[in-house]
């Protein structure tokens, strides 16, 4: 389910040369791209803690990152110290082993869910006649996608499909 951006563009490029070449081979075979948002799927799904650990995570983070900011708009502007640029190495690397910690436990807790939105996903693209779906934010930071239609997000679908479990 989640994988790092250009891996994720490359295989979603790849999937659609596929796609369209055999739908040069077959013409009746009608050919849909849907979207879905995985975070909305992770916080939805019952039990999961993912939602509390990207909270958790955003409460601990946020005073980090705003001191680094801090710290760089005073580097940026010149009025730096020593002493804050010392700050500076000491906040980054207290950002990086923080981010490194919420990463890991909310990976963790993805990947015991993963399996089953992915199974519910498949379910739900296959009912609604989509051939290809894509993280509909992956597909828009990457700028691959330009615009989709609204109708083309399963996202609710595959939440009341996940409620009927």
């Amino acid at each position: 389910m989640r994988r790092s951006a250009p891996l994720a563009i490359v295989a979603v490029l790849f999937g659609i040369l596929l796609l369209s070449g055999s739908l040069a081979q077959n013409k009746n075979l009608p050919a849909r791209v849907g979207f879905v948002d995985p975070e909305i799927l992770f916080a939805a799904y019952p039990g999961s803690q993912v939602g509390e650990l990207q909270k958790q995570a955003a409460t601990e983070l946020q005073p980090l990152k705003q001191a680094l900011s801090d710290l760089q708009n005073k580097i940026s502007n010149g009025t730096a110290t020593a002493k804050n640029k010392q700050d500076l190495l000491v906040a980054q690397q207290a950002y990086e082993q923080a981010s490194r910690k919420w990463s890991g436990k909310i990976d963790a807790e993805q990947k015991k869910i993963a399996p089953t939105l992915d199974r519910l996903i498949q379910q739900v693209a296959k009912q609604q006649g989509f051939s290809v779906i894509m993280d509909r934010r992956v597909a828009a930071a990457s700028r691959l996608v330009i615009y989709a239609a609204p109708d083309t997000d399963i996202t609710q679908a595959v939440i009341a499909a996940m409620k009927k479990q």
